[in-house]
């Protein structure tokens, strides 16, 4: 063989070995690439894993859920919410009779920014208003004692206020001059009463609702006996710093002849029964029917006639109650 071929056929020989060599190694890779495609990277900085470094915690507010009750219960009235950082709580702007008002939410009370640090001194709008009345029958010793310190005049002047700032917002009643641009005379259940222009309408669809249901005898016994209907007057509730919803045209007092001499309302039955008025029977009280009450619920009227101080007369237009209540 001479000596050109062999040198020729190394060269082809170490060619080959080396194409193999490549293959193999490829095929390898290849495995190795699909055994592990399914591992995420793992990059390391400054030492430490990139899959354990994660953005701080940042603080995101949620808007108050129970404001949603106020704006369904004034589809009118804008409640525009934002988060003041400074205070650490929500600000809403109530936009209403072309004003903007801003107060600050302070735990469902309303608050302008100088009373925020006097929260304590109100009570929360919103509650869970029942419907029921409550039978004195099945009170237990504790609520007994508990109505006793309730009702007392030590803790009625003392005790925490309604918060009246968003309803001076909503109906323009900072004053009695400011509220009395708003009433309105109108007729109501063969009387005639003054009212808060805001609520006119409703109350006097609710006055042709009434007057338009089959006349029972216990119907035909209210109608028979009613004395008058009272709505607006500047006052504070009896032995409170309460601003009445008399004052703000919101309220109506359906009155019977010899109104006086009736079981009607929890002031007059302390004055006759000072420990024992809150046991009186519920058969022995005066009640509007109960188709009544549920025509003033129905246009967003709670009754006094559930409340541990019973005002069985008693009707006020409180809507975000009755809204708040149907859902807790």
């Amino acid at each position: 063989m001479s000596f050109y071929r062999i040198v020729f056929s190394a060269v082809v020989f170490l060619c080959f070995s080396v194409l193999c060599a490549c293959a193999s190694r490829k095929s390898d890779g290849n495995k190795a690439s699909e055994k592990n495609q399914d591992k995420p990277e793992i990059e390391y900085i400054d030492g430490v894993l990139e899959n354990d470094l994660q953005e701080p915690a940042v603080f995101k507010p949620t808007e108050p859920e129970e404001l949603k009750y106020f704006r369904l219960a004034y589809p009118d009235v804008k409640f525009l919410a934002y988060f003041d950082e400074e205070k650490k709580d929500w600000a809403i702007l109530v936009v209403a009779n072309g004003k903007t008002t801003l107060l600050y939410w302070c735990d469902c009370r309303f608050l302008p920014e100088n009373e925020v640090q006097n929260k304590n001194s109100y009570r929360k709008m919103l509650y869970k208003y029942s419907s029921a009345v409550k039978n004195p029958e099945n009170f237990t010793e504790q609520e007994i004692s508990e109505i006793k310190t309730f009702t007392s005049k030590e803790n009625r002047t003392s005790s925490a206020i309604d918060p009246p700032f968003l309803y001076d917002a909503i109906y323009e009643s900072f004053s009695r001059q400011t509220i009395e641009r708003h009433i309105v005379k109108i007729g109501f259940l063969t009387k005639s009463m003054n009212v808060h222009d805001r609520v006119s309408e409703k109350l006097a669809a609710i006055s042709t609702k009434i007057m338009n249901l089959p006349k029972t005898p216990e119907l035909e016994k209210f109608f028979a006996t009613l004395d008058r209907t009272d709505a607006y007057v500047w006052r504070s509730v009896r032995d409170t710093q309460n601003r009445s919803f008399h004052s703000l045209g919101l309220a109506v007092d359906i009155l019977p002849k010899g109104y006086y001499q009736k079981i009607i309302y929890w002031g007059w039955e302390r004055q006759r029964k000072p420990d024992k008025w809150f046991m009186i029977p519920l058969e022995k009280r005066w009640m509007p029917p109960a188709e009544v009450r549920q025509i003033f619920a129905e246009a967003g009227f709670i009754w006094g006639g559930t409340w541990i101080v019973w005002d069985n007369m008693h009707f006020e237009y409180r809507p975000e109650i009755l809204l708040f209540s149907a859902e807790n």
